[in-house]
């Protein structure tokens, strides 16, 4: 189990505090729980509920998850089209299967982006000349092939929309690049971005309910979370929604 932080008490001494309770150096607790909350306090916790105890009986406000249950796209509906109907809209996944969801059922709206990463691998052979060879093979041989190995990586940004349910189904991931925006009708833009932010208005329209989260996308907030066996998009998504659920 990991302990994340939600909110710290307003007082000067809370990270001190916070850092002896939890087994931290004051250092390492403000390295962690520096930039927007929340943030994870503890990647594992020998007893994590006489923790909790302790924490709230101080004014913070912490939880305890278990990373196992962290939902991956694998545990989401990725959205390739939406329909609408009278009290909410279907979405359809790549197999062509359609989910349907009613307005109310939404609980919170997150924004965020994923970072793609691919390398490529490239080899270059030339030839080289080679004296030594030259003079052992009496001019015969003069070069030898040389073969270079480069790695070039690339990183590609893809923004997205989660729509949160309260009902217990399956959430809906809609990616910038992957979604059709049909469903916009008369009002889609040229742009897939300039669509996402459209179509992500419309759901809060639609929706008021819920809130918009955009925490997972600002700079900093998923790569000053620690290292750990799950996907850092993910822990962000995770622990701003169950910042969301206590109500910070």
């Amino acid at each position: 189990m990991f302990i994340a932080l939600g909110r710290l008490p307003d007082h000067p001494t809370a990270i001190p505090r916070v850092a002896q309770l939890a087994g931290l150096a004051p250092s390492d607790a403000a390295r962690l729980l520096a930039g927007t909350f929340p943030r994870v306090l503890l990647r594992t916790a020998a007893d994590p509920d006489a923790l909790l105890v302790t924490l709230a009986a101080e004014g913070f406000l912490a939880w305890a998850s278990d990373p196992a249950q962290v939902p991956s796209d694998d545990r989401r509906v990725i959205v390739r089209g939406l329909t609408w109907t009278t009290d909410g809209f279907q979405a359809e996944d790549a197999q062509g299967k359609r989910h349907a969801c009613p307005f109310a059922a939404v609980r919170l709206l997150q924004r965020g982006a994923r970072i793609h990463s691919s390398t490529e691998v490239q080899k270059t052979t030339t030839r080289k000349l080679d004296l030594g060879m030259a003079v052992l093979s009496g001019g015969l041989i003069v070069s030898k092939k040389v073969t270079q190995t480069t790695e070039r990586t690339t990183q590609a940004k893809e923004p997205f929309l989660l729509v949160q349910r309260g009902d217990g189904a399956e959430d809906l991931m809609i990616y910038e690049h992957r979604m059709s925006y049909q469903c916009l009708g008369a009002e889609m833009a040229p742009a897939t971005l300039a669509n996402l932010g459209l179509l992500t208005a419309k759901f809060r329209s639609l929706c008021p309910q819920a809130a918009l989260d955009d925490r997972v996308g600002r700079p900093g907030f998923v790569a000053g979370l620690p290292l750990m066996p799950l996907d850092p998009v993910d822990l962000g998504i995770h622990l701003v929604s169950e910042a969301q659920r206590r109500g910070c």
